[in-house]
């Protein structure tokens, strides 16, 4: 079986929670034997593949193209959407003023691939029922969640411990790209009124941004941490924290609580299908949400949470359920 993968030209270059979704997924397919390419050509032969993966209709330009190029060549085309409606979000103060309206001048393109693919392979039942809200006639689908590395298990805090010595015993982490959708100046500002320290791991990119949540003396950004290092990072932080303004469920939280790490998350977007119970969430427009989250992280046990993520959401099932997807069109 040959997959083509194609997904935004930087992918790697920018990375951020689609970056993650078409590497782990591609590596572990290959591991299953299935030949996985990636080309974000929108004009290339496809004659060599039996299926065509498209990832991401949220930044839908380059992924119109792909799917219209493999449409043209007649090929059976599956699309990982990573989609949620952005409305509260593009509204806010201080956004672009034309940001909501550009959004749904796109939305004729999103409603074409979702409308006119073979399947539909979205994250969460409650991200298909959005596309449903949104794109009423949308393919046949099936839920591939998002996983952390299997790699990740019995990983403990000491590598994180002895590479960065000087940071506080107890702190809270947040590794996310830091920009305002991810919501890192609330977090700052509601920790530095409980005087919490707050680790952040991730690219940055909003200069602007990231200047203004860094003025708070109790943030600490060391930059992107990979590998085994993240997961002693996840492992050494008191609670893992992702107070965006919506998440598909947010790959952090799901390795962070596999790592054994309290979780503390948005309640927008689909984060509750995956945590359930066993996680604290907050709304971004309630600053008290997130005060007393953050109060409560520490009495909270992070185990049952652990425990469930660990038996469904590895990358290796999730790969299991998308070569199980694949063979349906085969």
């Amino acid at each position: 079986m040959k997959v083509l993968f194609q997904a935004r030209p930087d992918l790697m270059k920018n990375p951020a929670g689609d970056t993650v979704q078409v590497i782990s997924t591609g590596q572990n397919l290959i591991r299953l034997g299935v030949e996985v390419n990636f080309s974000a050509d929108p004009n290339l032969d496809l004659t060599l593949y039996d299926l065509i993966h498209i990832f991401n209709i949220t930044r839908i330009k380059e992924s119109y193209m792909f799917f219209c190029n493999a449409q043209k060549q007649q090929k059976q085309i599956l699309i990982s959407p990573i989609y949620w409606p952005p409305i509260a979000f593009l509204k806010r103060e201080g956004n672009h003023p034309n940001a909501l309206a550009i959004w749904k001048h796109m939305q004729p393109m999103r409603d074409r691939l979702v409308r006119e693919c073979q399947l539909l392979l979205p994250n969460s039942q409650m991200e298909m029922d959005a596309l449903r809200q949104d794109f009423p006639k949308a393919a046949n689908y099936k839920v591939i969640p998002n996983g952390f590395p299997d790699a990740f298990i019995g990983v403990d805090s000491d590598a994180f411990r002895q590479q960065f010595p000087h940071l506080p015993q107890e702190f809270v982490l947040c590794a996310a790209r830091i920009s305002p959708r991810k919501n890192q100046y609330w977090l700052a500002k509601v920790a530095q009124e409980l005087s919490l320290p707050v680790v952040l791991l991730g690219p940055i990119n909003d200069q602007a941004y990231f200047e203004s949540v860094t003025l708070f003396p109790n943030i600490y950004h060391l930059g992107t941490l990979q590998g085994e290092l993240l997961a002693s990072a996840y492992s050494a932080a008191k609670a893992h924290v992702l107070p965006s303004w919506f998440e598909t469920p947010g790959l952090s939280s799901i390795e962070a609580g596999a790592c054994g790490t309290v979780v503390i998350s948005t309640d927008q977007g689909s984060p509750k299908e995956y945590f359930r119970d066993m996680a604290l969430y907050v709304h971004p427009l309630d600053n008290e949400s997130l005060r007393l989250a953050l109060e409560q992280s520490f009495q909270a046990s992070p185990l049952p949470l652990m425990h469930h993520l660990r038996q469904h959401y590895t990358w290796s099932k999730v790969a299991e359920m998308t070569y199980e997807a694949y063979q349906t069109l085969i």
